[in-house]
């Protein structure tokens, strides 16, 4: 696995230690600390680069044979080795002697003067803890016994003394230090929640926006285009699109009111007259269905019958007559007639009156017409069916055109001019001439499919490009809502004009700009921006006040580019 060997200057504090740790790209992180770098000799150091370095999800080994500075990794268990080509291990860590040789070496970080003095007041309190001999108070006799007891005495004192003096400490500030353990402990917390403030106010914490205007023109395009349905045939270089359709099938129904009459009661039946003069011999026949009208009421034969003269007088029926010397058969026959419709209208009296035919003959009633009833109900018909089906299309072309455009992405132009609508057969419930109950409506469903044809926008906005043909330094920040004028289909196809307008201007990039300012001072920052072509306003947002350069992170540096026309 890599490693990234890093060597700390003299000059460096914890805070560029740490920075050099997160900004490195490898797994493994060699530190190689100069011959005297305090800031090594604290064991809040080494603990807060061992934090950095669990952060950063990243392995810290210190390249030092110090044993001062092996003591405090050991403490912080810290990965150690004492050149770039051995294996590095966690010391084990020694607790009462690291604890007091940390506590003195953090003192001695401090302040120089007070390394000094704490060495010098070590040495004098050495000097002090000698023991002093003492006059001997006993017995005025001075017997020999009594001088070697009290001697004995005296020298057990001693040793015991020497013995509590060498578990103490010697210096006097240290003896402080361990008699106010509490203070040393809340005053140790205080300094690094401070390193850890620092290291988020001016690490983490600082972020820049930065907010640039271009200076932009605005061009009008129109070009005419041409439109293929086969894929194949597309060449949207030249200017010809391949016609994408979208459609989709809609569903609707409308309830209306039924307004058609119709007469279920019976039909009138009775029979009429038919006659004719003949001056030749021959027929006349009245088929099955012929009708006889009288005032607009028609009544049809029941079956056939025919009027024949053959000629014989004999045949003739009375009240001949003789015209151009000839005589005129009267010819006549009983025809059964039904009424074409049922009602009681149709029950009318004999009548010679008002009686006509297509059928050639002459027609008079000599009996009435009768049996004609009223049961008369409420219909569909067909005009019913017709203004339904115009209240639907007037209704829902507009919401249909809105749902088929809701199914369309934005990577296509929609043609809107090529919108169409198909409307299936109507079904209604009833049916035409089917009776509607209980004062009920009638329903009618139909489904119409409409459809509309659009086109790739990529591929228009690059034949736009394209046809702009702007500089190589230049570029279109924005293409504005293409449209399709004159949309017709002709023999050989489909034409029309493609226009819209676009935004063009000197080419300025989001990473341009990044890779310009990243890590400089805010106001060397600003000017360099200030000499880039096209660029007009720079506004510079810090996160905190007293952020006064820009990171060297790219991730927190947003740029927002706003298009000036």
């Amino acid at each position: 696995m890599n490693k990234d060997v890093v060597y700390i200057e003299p000059e460096d504090d914890i805070t560029d230690i740490i920075t050099k740790i997160e900004n490195s790209k490898e797994k493994i992180v060699a530190l190689v600390p100069p011959k005297k770098a305090s800031v090594f000799r604290s064991i809040v150091n080494i603990k807060l680069i061992a934090k950095a370095g669990a952060t950063a999800g990243k392995t810290v080994v210190l390249v030092t044979n110090d044993p001062s500075i092996e003591k405090l990794a050991a403490v912080a268990k810290l990965p150690i080795t004492k050149d770039l080509k051995t294996a590095p291990t966690i010391p084990e860590a020694e607790s009462e002697e690291v604890e007091e040789t940390t506590s003195k070496e953090d003192l001695i970080e401090k302040s120089e003067s007070g390394e000094v003095v704490a060495e010098e007041s070590a040495d004098e309190s050495s000097e002090n803890t000698e023991i002093e001999p003492t006059e001997d108070k006993g017995d005025s006799s001075g017997s020999p016994a009594d001088e070697s007891d009290s001697e004995d005495d005296k020298e057990s004192k001693t040793d015991t003394k020497a013995k509590k003096s060498s578990k103490e400490p010697k210096n006097p500030f240290l003896k402080w230090v361990a008699s106010h353990k509490l203070i040393v402990g809340l005053s140790s917390g205080g300094a690094l929640l401070l390193i850890l403030l620092m290291i988020w106010a001016f690490v983490i914490a600082p972020s820049v926006i930065v907010t640039i205007g271009i200076r932009t023109t605005k061009n009008n395009f129109s070009e005419n285009i041409t439109f293929t349905e086969t894929l194949t045939d597309e060449n949207s270089a030249e200017g010809k699109f391949y016609l994408i359709e979208k459609k989709i099938e809609s569903k609707s129904e409308i309830e209306f009111t039924a307004t058609g009459k119709k007469n279920r009661g019976e039909k009138a039946t009775g029979s009429v007259i038919v006659y004719l003069y003949f001056n030749a011999p021959g027929s006349v026949k009245i088929g099955e269905g012929t009708t006889f009208t009288n005032n607009n009421l028609a009544y049809k034969a029941d079956k056939d019958t025919s009027l024949i003269w053959d000629g014989n007088n004999s045949s003739c029926e009375n009240n001949n007559v003789i015209l151009n010397g000839k005589i005129q058969c009267l010819i006549s026959e009983r025809v059964q007639v039904t009424a074409a419709e049922p009602g009681k209208d149709y029950n009318i009296e004999a009548t010679s009156a008002n009686w006509s035919t297509s059928a050639g003959v002459a027609v008079y009633s000599d009996e009435a017409m009768t049996g004609g009833t009223d049961d008369i109900i409420i219909v569909v018909q067909q005009s019913d069916i017709d203004n339904a089906l115009k209240e639907i299309s007037s209704s829902n072309e507009s919401e249909n055109k809105t749902k088929l455009y809701n199914t369309i992405d934005n990577d296509v132009i929609v043609i809107e001019s090529s919108f169409s609508q198909k409307v299936g057969d109507p079904v209604s419930v009833p049916g035409v001439g089917e009776e509607v109950k209980d004062d009920k409506k009638a329903k009618l469903t139909v489904v119409t499919t409409d459809s509309v044809f659009a086109i790739d926008r990529t591929k228009v906005e690059e034949f736009i490009s394209n046809k702009a043909k702007l500089s190589e330094n230049y570029k279109i920040y924005e293409i504005n809502d293409p449209f399709i004028e004159n949309f017709v289909k002709s023999d050989n196809g489909y034409s029309g004009k493609l226009k819209t307008s676009y935004v063009s201007g000197p080419k300025v990039t989001e990473n341009d700009v990044i890779n310009l300012i990243r890590g400089k001072g805010l106001g060397t920052a600003q000017h360099d921006l200030n000499s880039v072509e096209g660029i007009s306003k720079i506004t510079i947002d810090t996160s905190y006040p007293w952020v006064s350069s820009i990171p060297n992170d790219p991730e927190k540096i947003s740029i927002i580019i706003n298009v000036e026309e």
